[in-house]
């Protein structure tokens, strides 16, 4: 076993589940809904049917009128408009919902993303000259903006306003903008705080859309970058951000922008099968490499593309960029791979720190989730140049980071994020002291004999459980991500039905049996465990279901997790 298997608790016994009469939901599934939580009839309700019409009064997020206010004034006056974006997924979609939505109304708008290398994330001081040498009146921020103080106070000496637009976590201070747009500000009565910065930046546009009076329906045709941003940026499926990805992939389905049309047929994808798990591991990273390796405007380019032919143009750049920054990783985590295996007790450390002179800074997020992946720990990765450090964090379920960051700002020349993934900038003297402080504050959150991996599973079944009734109920429930996961079931005593064998790049592909049910079954990067994989043996396995389309026929398979020998 691989991992430590967690069986979760239903919250509520199933005869007080309130299902409405006009969903036929597997006795299965509706307990899995129970341990989330989700039990009365309004509920079960909005989950399986979240609509558009369900989405939140944008006008609930405080500084709302302010901000459309302002926007509306620089559109009729005719003033240049800033968008200022931040260089991920996230951040490109939001500038892209503002920069194409704005052109469309008349307005006199560009875009300005800092450079990963010189300016670094977050509003900067370069981003206000460029406003300046543009003769920009009005800078809005998406996806960053809420801890600029200074910035915001340059650009009203400038007499630039500033509208943010952001929904990472507020400091003490909030910066003084002409509004300021944030779900997790204290003082927001928004019902949801859990949007990403396109998700507030839809909010923006949906205001917008009312105080003028257009059609309603203006904002939906950027429910495909709403989604691609929602998705890549890892919040939580849930409320309004599990209608925003289901209205968006809804969209990529049947009606593609060029970009997002180009960019998945350039991955081989086709957009009719769009999913939650095909933006993050698929289109995100092509998104993400030009902001790693050269600049992100080319990404907004791309999202903004008025033909398919200039969309396939900028695809191509993304796909090449993206096999560069592909290598560049694969030798930054075998070098911070050895780096652990060499340097470090995993007996004693419960938090990663690893810095390294002249490390890519494109590719230092992507390593540190890969490090944290494999040993389960939360982990900073640092690229040193000229005596600073830029860097990364990604941290587990039990390890809030960002928290952690702010017991011990002091080390930092500037960071920012959120429970799970920061950014830090530190002068190189200082980072032995960020391991020695992070590593003692991680002792009353993490214990070193808990830190094998743990797989939650949702439920024990039996292949001969999983009728038709049970996978249109499974279907239902997405999409799946944060806050509303693929459920992961177990099944015993299975027997290996034929042979197993290693396909691709190191995956188990094999076929198992239960009850004279069997079910074809992949297990990615676990080819090394093919020798177990015996007629004579019985196994528990844990595992997802997932369609798997091959020829133009679609069938069930087993996505293993985990397994063990039981028998034999």
């Amino acid at each position: 076993m691989l991992y430590h298997w967690i069986f979760q608790e239903a919250n509520y016994p199933q005869s007080e589940i309130e299902t409405p009469s006009e969903y036929d939901i597997h006795p299965i599934i509706a307990q899995i809904l129970a341990q989330r939580s989700i039990t009365t009839s309004e509920q079960i309700q909005r989950f399986f049917n979240p609509e558009l019409s369900l989405l939140y009064d944008p006008f609930l997020l405080p500084g709302m009128d302010r901000a459309v206010n302002r926007i509306i004034k620089a559109l009729r006056d005719g003033e240049n408009i800033l968008i200022y974006g931040d260089y991920d997924v996230d951040g490109v979609t939001s500038v892209s919902i503002l920069y194409d939505s704005l052109f469309k109304l008349g307005g006199k708008v560009s875009f300005f993303i800092p450079s990963r290398f010189r300016e670094g994330y977050g509003f900067s001081k370069a981003g206000i000259r460029f406003a300046k040498n543009n003769k920009a009146s009005l800078i809005i921020t998406v996806d960053c903006g809420i801890t600029a103080i200074d910035e915001v106070e340059l650009a009203n000496d400038k007499n630039i306003d500033v509208i943010i637009s952001d929904h990472h976590e507020p400091g003490e201070i909030i910066p003084n903008a002409v509004a300021v747009l944030d779900p997790k500000m204290d003082n927001a009565a928004y019902p949801f705080t859990e949007l990403a910065g396109c998700g507030v930046a839809y909010k923006l546009l949906q205001g917008l859309t009312a105080k003028l009076g257009l059609d309603p329906d203006f904002p939906e045709q950027y429910m495909d970058l709403v989604a691609l941003g929602t998705a890549a940026d890892i919040v939580e499926l849930r409320d309004e951000n599990r209608i925003l990805v289901k209205a968006g992939l809804d969209r990529i389905r049947n009606n593609p922008r060029p970009g997002v049309f180009a960019l998945m047929e350039i991955c081989g994808l086709k957009h009719g099968r769009a999913s939650v798990s095909n933006i993050v591991f698929v289109l995100a990273p092509r998104l993400n490499a030009v902001g790693r390796i050269s600049t992100a405007k080319k990404a907004v380019h791309l999202l903004t593309a008025k033909s398919l032919q200039q969309a396939r143009n900028i695809a191509r750049i993304l796909e090449k960029e993206n096999k560069t920054r592909k290598n560049i990783d694969e030798i930054t985590f075998t070098e911070a791979k050895q780096m652990i295996e060499e340097t470090i007790d995993l007996d004693k450390k419960r938090v990663l720190v690893l810095a390294k002179r002249d490390w890519h800074p494109g590719v230092i997020g992507i390593v540190a989730s890969r490090l944290m992946e494999k040993f389960n720990r939360p982990t900073i990765l640092l690229s040193v140049q000229e005596g600073i450090g830029k860097g990364s964090a990604r941290s587990t379920v039990n390890f809030d980071v960002f928290a952690a960051f702010k017991q011990i700002s002091h080390l930092f020349l500037n960071y920012g994020g959120h429970r799970f993934a920061a950014g830090l900038t530190i002068k190189e003297e200082n980072i032995a002291e960020l391991d020695r402080a992070i590593n003692s504050i991680s002792q009353e959150f993490l214990h070193i004999d808990e830190m094998v991996p743990k797989l939650p599973v949702d439920a024990e079944v039996t292949f001969d459980q999983l009728d038709a009734a049970f996978f249109n109920s499974l279907k239902q429930m997405a999409p799946f991500g944060p806050g509303n996961m693929r459920p992961v079931f177990v099944s015993r005593g299975l027997s290996l039905y034929g042979e197993g064998k290693v396909v691709g790049k190191n995956h188990l592909k094999a076929k198992f049996k239960q009850n004279g049910v069997v079910l074809d079954a992949i297990g990615y990067k676990l080819g090394e465990f093919v020798p177990l994989l015996k007629e004579t043996h019985r196994y528990d396995c844990a595992y997802v279901l997932e369609e798997s389309v091959w020829n133009g026929q679609t069938t069930i398979q087993m996505k293993i997790k985990d397994f063990e020998v039981v028998d034999g």
